[in-house]
């Protein structure tokens, strides 16, 4: 007998595992950066070159993940994507120079790139065919995900366990994950999925790129760098900057990670009470000013404190930006497309760029840069409401000279 489209029990649970998988093996990779940085005596600019390879991988694998999915079928992509991934990070262990850092992480990031796609192209088929709203809760459980691993990754740091941690806690991630995808249901398009019509289905999408797209995507774009800087720096600021312990430094990552769980799964209310304007004015403040405390403040205890601001900034923005750019009028699922594209280009020139400064003024410094970046975002904040389709259709006029 044939699934029902999006009906298959346990897909809901199955897709929060999934996602919480791959939060999972990214969080217990991260929390290890100043050990794999000693690993391979990487200077940081060298570590912010080899990290860009993620972003590198991600962005070269995302446009054709698509075409994959509706081949395959996103259960299949997701296990194959799962697979390469773990076996990346595991990989990271023994990387014997800078040069094997970046070309493991390009093959991880790649892999990265299609599982996070694949599983999104789930979770809205999943999300289509019920009553409530799932996504927010789908990326919470990335980032309690995230919590755990960067968590556990503190906890070998304090024990003083090698990155043999890696290896093992990436085939447990494997194997959970893909024990998950057997829930995963059909998509419309994959060989031998019955399609059932549903009004949440998207009209086709009129080309020409839109000036309110590009600049949700900035704002988007801003929260991805905070984000990423938090991933990539956060731990080995506090180690090489203030001192602390390399568990320290994990546990204020996990910190981050805490807040930007909870940000997401309390997004929904306050976002009915501030609308999207308003959660990404706060979100942006609060974000900066947790980066302030962490770089300026040398107080360990207070770091914690910047952490937890640091993520509860930021936790909101992706997923209202989503939500902004689907209202753009004729636009729809490509107007996502152009936002995910400009965010994740923050994890491409992110590290990078931080590591640099970072090497010429000193990784405290450095991460200013990202104040300014959440500055501009406070200051886009009103394009994350499309207010008349007068003014959306204007700027979609003056788009076409960008386009063209």
């Amino acid at each position: 007998m044939a699934e029902r489209p999006g009906g298959a029990p346990g897909s809901v649970g199955a897709v929060l595992v999934v996602f919480a998988a791959a939060g999972f093996a990214m969080g217990q990779t991260v929390a290890r950066v100043p050990a794999l940085r000693d690993a391979v005596g990487a200077t940081t600019a060298e570590l912010g070159l080899a990290l860009m390879g993620m972003g590198v991988g991600s962005l070269l694998a995302m446009p054709f993940t698509g075409r994959l999915v509706d081949r395959f079928g996103s259960r299949a992509v997701v296990s194959a994507a799962v697979l390469v991934a773990c076996t990346g990070y595991a990989a990271l262990a023994a990387a014997p120079s800078v040069v094997a850092l970046l070309a493991t992480l390009v093959v991880t990031g790649t892999a990265v790139g299609v599982w996070d796609v694949a599983m999104n192209i789930q979770a809205s088929h999943v999300e289509r065919h019920r009553d409530r709203a799932w996504m927010p809760y789908f990326h919470a459980a990335f980032s309690f995900g995230a919590v755990l691993g960067s968590g556990a990754g503190a906890l070998a740091a304090w024990r003083g366990v090698g990155l043999v941690q890696l290896p093992v806690l990436a085939a447990v991630t494997a194997v959970v994950a893909v024990t998950a995808l057997r829930r995963f249901v059909r998509e419309v398009h994959e060989p031998g999925a019955p399609h059932t019509p549903s009004p949440a289905e998207p009209a086709p999408a009129r080309s020409g790129l839109t000036r309110v797209e590009v600049l949700i995507g900035l704002v988007c774009l801003a929260a991805a760098l905070a984000e990423g800087a938090a991933n990539d720096w956060l731990a080995l600021l506090l180690v090489d900057v203030q001192g602390a312990p390399a568990a320290f430094g994990a546990l204020t990552l996990t910190a981050f990670n805490v807040t930007m769980t909870v940000g997401r799964v309390l997004a929904g209310p306050a976002t009915d009470r501030l609308g999207r304007a308003g959660v990404v004015r706060v979100g942006g403040v609060l974000a900066a000013a947790g980066i302030l405390v962490v770089t300026l403040v040398p107080s360990l205890p207070l770091a914690i404190v910047g952490g937890l601001l640091w993520g509860l900034g930021v936790s909101a923005v992706f997923p209202a930006a989503m939500s902004a750019a689907g209202e753009v009028p004729g636009r729809g699922n490509r107007a996502i497309t152009v936002v995910s594209t400009i965010a994740y280009g923050a994890f491409l020139f992110g590290a990078p760029t931080i590591g640099l400064l970072g090497e010429a003024v000193g990784l405290d410094r450095a991460l200013l840069l990202v104040v300014a970046f959440l500055a501009l975002m406070v200051v886009l904040s009103p394009v994350m409401t499309v207010r008349h389709r007068r003014a959306a259709d204007r700027l979609g006029t003056a788009s076409g000279r960008m386009s063209g």
